[in-house]
């Protein structure tokens, strides 16, 4: 039988999870500070040296860049920062994990306990949760046409998928050397954000921009708290053979390592420099023709079918999100706040035809001068909001994968001693749905030259369930010719109980 092929290429999520661990190291804080009397605060930045999956295990390799805010264990009971990496090495058990499988791992802090041993000696532990997504990337060859088709009957359907075109990863730095106006003893912390992603394609090559943003708590000679913020441009060239401007592209910025210490060449100024790997994976929105079923009234036909899910409809959308609360923290009551670390954390999410709701929470860690103790402290606020987003490229069947970018935020003390919080929040939503579809990927025809041919006619009652095409291929006849004799205007309506006279083909092997 001479028939045309079409190769598609499957990436679908096959399975994923949350898995937490930790990651712990005991302390020397070095000769040349204080001693430690307690923790104020501690925060930190994680980075992945490696990840990958051997004999069905995920293996994560990376480290966690701490910073320990403590009070000194002296007569000004000073300030002071001990500043370390903690290495981990994580092996995670994955079930079903195939030859053609391919990941993604995503690590967050959820937490950093600091336990004082001694004045000298400091105890961190590190809950690092990992977001495992599955993907099996599958290429599968299917059967989109058949050129001698006269004694062929066979429905077909032409669909829209999206198909994985290729994937890529570059490295790149984002470098920078930013001036402070004081005498820097000490950095304090620091925070890194990824914004405004944008891809240019070209040339088969992916071009990723974005801005590297980075908040950095310093301690002054004088010791005053300041704060200073980067943004630091940064790009890649990713090579994708045969990528268009018609293809749409994922990317995520993965931290490798990270600098940022006092500048050594030049005063009152940081030296940042950030390894990022940058990987993109390109969908083509192509037209298939999938042959549902086929069958010939005068030869036997095989055929091999397989149930594949196919992607669809994969879009993104951005939307903007304004929250403004007004707090009252009766430890800080009009003093000074020196910064806020804010997070978001979606509780729950609830997808509609045309639109997405969703409950959600503020989370902030707010770094002030309490007018209880005089000290500086640390006190975590958290604000509920809820958001919905409209579109009509939603639907109830949508998968959807939601990221929470903070655009600004802005912490104002009033006159009345309450906090005036405004967050302002891009969602950036990737959407796309499944479709579970049969594919033809063969045909035979069972050659057997000792048969005769015979026509017949049979009285068939319609029962429940059945098309003309089920009949037709059940008695080896045709639509056309049950149609006809059964004078049928429309061939899609058939009752229960209807009678219907079938013209078949009856073969006999001749002996």
């Amino acid at each position: 039988m001479d028939f045309e092929t079409e190769k598609i290429y499957l990436n679908q999520i096959v399975s994923q999870r949350k898995e937490c661990f930790s990651a712990e190291e005991n302390i020397i804080i070095p000769d040349i500070k204080p001693d430690i009397l307690s923790t104020i605060d501690s925060c930190g930045n994680m980075y992945i040296y490696k990840k990958e999956i051997v004999n069905g295990r995920l293996k994560i390799d990376g480290g966690v860049q701490i910073y320990i805010m403590y009070l000194a264990d002296n007569e000004q009971n000073n300030i002071r920062c001990l500043q370390t990496v903690i290495d981990f090495s994580q092996s995670i058990d994955l079930e079903d994990v195939t030859d053609d499988i391919d990941f993604d791992c995503n690590l967050n802090i959820k937490n950093i306990e600091c336990k004082i041993l001694n004045g000298r000696k400091v105890n961190v532990k590190v809950t690092i949760e990992a977001e495992i997504k599955l993907f099996s990337n599958q290429e599968k060859e299917c059967v989109k046409s058949i050129n001698n088709i006269e004694k062929i009957q066979m429905i077909s359907d032409s669909i829209k998928i999206n198909s994985l075109k290729g994937c890529g990863e570059t490295v790149t730095t984002a470098k920078d050397t930013i001036s402070v106006e004081d005498n820097l003893a000490d950095i304090l912390g620091s925070e890194i954000n990824v914004k405004n992603k944008d891809i240019k394609i070209s040339y088969n090559k992916v071009l990723s921009k974005a801005d590297v943003m980075v908040e950095i708590l310093y301690l002054t000679e004088d010791e005053r708290i300041n704060c200073v913020t980067a943004q630091i441009p940064i790009m890649g060239f990713i090579d994708i053979q045969g990528v268009s401007d018609n293809e749409i592209c994922d990317t995520n910025y993965e931290i490798r390592n990270i600098t940022i210490r006092p500048n050594n060449v030049e005063e009152h100024s940081i030296f940042i420099e950030i390894e990022f790997a940058i990987k993109c994976n390109a969908y083509e929105e192509k037209e298939i023709n999938l042959i549902q079923d086929l069958y010939s009234p005068e030869e036997e036909i095989t055929m091999n079918q397989e149930c594949v899910n196919l992607m669809q409809n994969k879009t993104s959308i951005t939307d903007f999100c304004n929250v403004q609360e007004k707090v009252n923290i009766s430890e800080i009551k009009g003093n000074k706040i020196y910064n806020v670390r804010v997070s978001t954390n979606i509780i729950k999410q609830n997808i509609l035809n045309n639109s997405i709701s969703y409950e959600g929470e503020l989370i902030f860690n707010i770094l002030f001068e309490s007018s209880i103790t005089n000290r500086m402290e640390v006190k975590e606020q958290r604000i509920t909001f809820t958001h919905n987003i409209n579109s009509d490229k939603i639907s109830k069947n949508s998968l959807i994968n939601t990221t929470i970018e903070i655009v600004s935020k802005d912490f104002i003390c009033m006159p009345d001693n309450t906090i005036d919080i405004r967050i302002n929040m891009n969602f950036i939503v990737g959407l796309c749905t499944t479709n579970s579809l049969n594919i033809v990927n063969n045909i035979k025809i069972e050659k057997d030259a000792n048969k005769t041919k015979y026509s017949s006619l049979v009285i068939y009652f319609v029962k429940e369930g059945d098309t003309l095409w089920k009949i037709a291929k059940k008695f080896k006849s045709t639509i056309e010719e049950i149609a006809k004799i059964n004078n049928l205007d429309d061939i899609d309506k058939i009752n229960i109980g209807e009678q219907l006279y079938i013209p078949r083909y009856v073969y006999t092997k001749i002996s």
